[in-house]
């Protein structure tokens, strides 16, 4: 996939917020193009996604010495490296804690780079290599997104709450070299303006190929999951009809030439039929089960908006809020 398929699918299917971007790792020197901020540095974040700036920070540029620590670009103060910077101006760290936190959170080799830049996904300058992708989307997206080398490699994604934002999209994507989720810790997600229902994903650029595995095209055989996955005494076999399980997992090795259509066992109406249109094909028969089931729990002879309504609020959500998802 090039900057622009992996933007745009980004956008459309992961449903970033604000743009996706491309971090540099700048070794020699900084390209042309990229204006640098003295601010910050984990808010160049922000400056590429909200205002579609590319920008970086070096020794020279920046304003806070803790990020420009962790990028490997200047060497830590004692009270940095110590964490006292966090237990000798807060009621709440204990020296101990905030000591093994910084020990913990990883740190660039010294040197290795000159500055690191942000800039738009589709924006990104002639030449210039993205080392990784960070994008800002809800919780939902995010695990749509993290868990796209999950399913095709079994790699448990990296995730965190409350640890430094700059060790964590700095230099954590060049140590462990996977997939990040991270909430930054409350100065961090400031500094990016980043909203209660927001959390960050970083994506090494060699998985980009991953993502239109859990972001488009997505099919799920309920039939046969269910198969596999109920147990003898579940209602799933009674209201099949099926003596045991073993009996109708010989119907179902015959039963391939029937995969992918929708099977309706009530009555829709009109306005839950509109709904079904807008669902990716990979799922509609999920879909369409999950919702004849809640509907006949609930003693209804017919699948409606009123029904899914009810069975959105179930889950927490809203149907506009699903559709939004999808």
């Amino acid at each position: 996939m090039d900057l622009k398929e992996v933007n745009d699918l980004l956008i459309k299917r992961g449903k970033a917020r604000g743009k996706p971007i491309g971090i540099s790792l700048f070794r020699d020197a900084v390209p042309e193009g990229y204006e640098p901020i003295q601010d910050v540095p984990c808010s160049i974040v922000r400056y590429a996604r909200d205002e579609g700036r590319k920008v970086y920070f070096d020794a020279d540029h920046h304003d806070c010495l803790v990020g420009v620590h962790h990028a490997g670009i200047v060497p830590g103060k004692r009270e940095i490296v110590s964490g006292e910077y966090l237990s000798k101006t807060s009621s709440f760290f204990t020296y101990d804690a905030a000591a093994r936190l910084k020990a913990s959170t990883p740190v660039l080799p010294t040197g290795m780079v000159k500055a690191i830049g942000a800039a738009p996904l589709d924006e990104i300058p002639e030449g210039v290599q993205v080392d990784w992708i960070i994008v800002v989307c809800d919780p939902q997206h995010a695990n749509m997104i993290s868990t796209c080398r999950l399913a095709r490699e079994g790699i448990d994604v990296y995730g965190s709450f409350g640890k430094s934002l700059c060790g964590e999209i700095f230099a954590m994507p060049w140590h462990i070299k996977n997939i990040i989720v991270t909430c930054g810790d409350q100065g961090g997600r400031m500094h990016n303006k980043i909203k209660k229902d927001e959390i960050f994903v970083v994506i090494p650029f060699e998985y980009v190929d991953y993502l239109p595995f859990t972001l488009e095209g997505l099919k799920v055989d309920v039939k046969a999951s269910r198969k596999m996955t109920k147990p003898a005494h579940s209602s799933f076999w009674q209201e099949k009809n099926s003596t045991t399980p073993e009996e109708d997992q010989k119907e179902y090795e015959k039963e391939d030439d029937e995969a992918g259509v929708v099977k309706f066992t009530m009555s829709w109406n009109e306005d839950a039929s509109s709904l079904l249109k807008n669902i990716p094909e990979g799922i509609v028969e999920m879909v369409v089960e999950n919702s004849e089931d809640f509907a006949r729990d609930k003693g209804y002879s017919e699948v409606s908006r009123k029904s899914m309504d009810e069975q959105m609020a179930v889950m927490g959500t809203s149907i506009d809020e699903m559709m939004d998802s999808l």
